[in-house]
């Protein structure tokens, strides 16, 4: 069990949405730790998608369960009040099974949805290298996209420039033992 209730803010959206740069930027800025969702993806998870392969709910609740274990050792080990996440986290099923598991470890679970036009995310694809999701990939991610709707602890932010706002919403709730959006 973690020894101080963290709060654990997942960036939560569809490829291109900002969630990897936001994450990143906000633990320099207020030195937590970040984790890389897409870099506990499986050798078999990324050659689908760079194979334009959509994946399944077989391949994403693995996924889903390296992101957790992560996330429960670094609470346990750091005792940080905050971790950040990237996970697309697209059906509510997803965020269900990281919201139950994550809290039955004593952590506060926040999603932030960051809301971005389609045609938005496919000039920021289409300007990315070397990452294995590709552009022809974006469909099939809204595909499977349940967007949040007055889900517990969870705040859409379109996020096509509001980075300040997305700061603030994280900053405001790691102050706060637990409020709903």
């Amino acid at each position: 069990m973690v020894k101080v209730q963290a709060k654990v803010f997942i960036l939560m959206g569809p490829c291109g949405c900002g969630k990897s740069f936001l994450g990143k930027l906000f633990s320099q800025e207020l030195k937590v730790p970040f984790i890389e969702g897409d870099e506990l993806h499986s050798e078999s998870n990324i050659n689908k998608m760079k194979s334009k392969i959509p994946l399944e709910d077989s391949d994403r609740y693995p996924w889903l369960q390296a992101i957790m274990d992560k996330v429960t050792k670094l609470a346990n080990e750091k005792n940080s009040p905050c971790i950040l996440i990237s996970c697309s986290a697209l059906k509510l099923s997803y965020r269900n099974f990281l919201r139950k598991n994550l809290i039955e470890h004593n952590l506060i679970v926040w999603f932030i949805y960051l809301k971005v036009d389609k045609q938005i995310l496919k000039e920021r694809m289409q300007k990315r290298d070397n990452h294995f999701m590709v552009v022809d990939m974006l469909e099939s991610q809204f595909k499977d996209l349940e967007e949040p709707n007055n889900e517990e602890n969870t705040v859409t932010i379109e996020a096509d420039n509001n980075t300040d706002l997305v700061k603030k919403v994280i900053v405001e709730n790691m102050r706060v033992p637990s409020a709903i959006y």
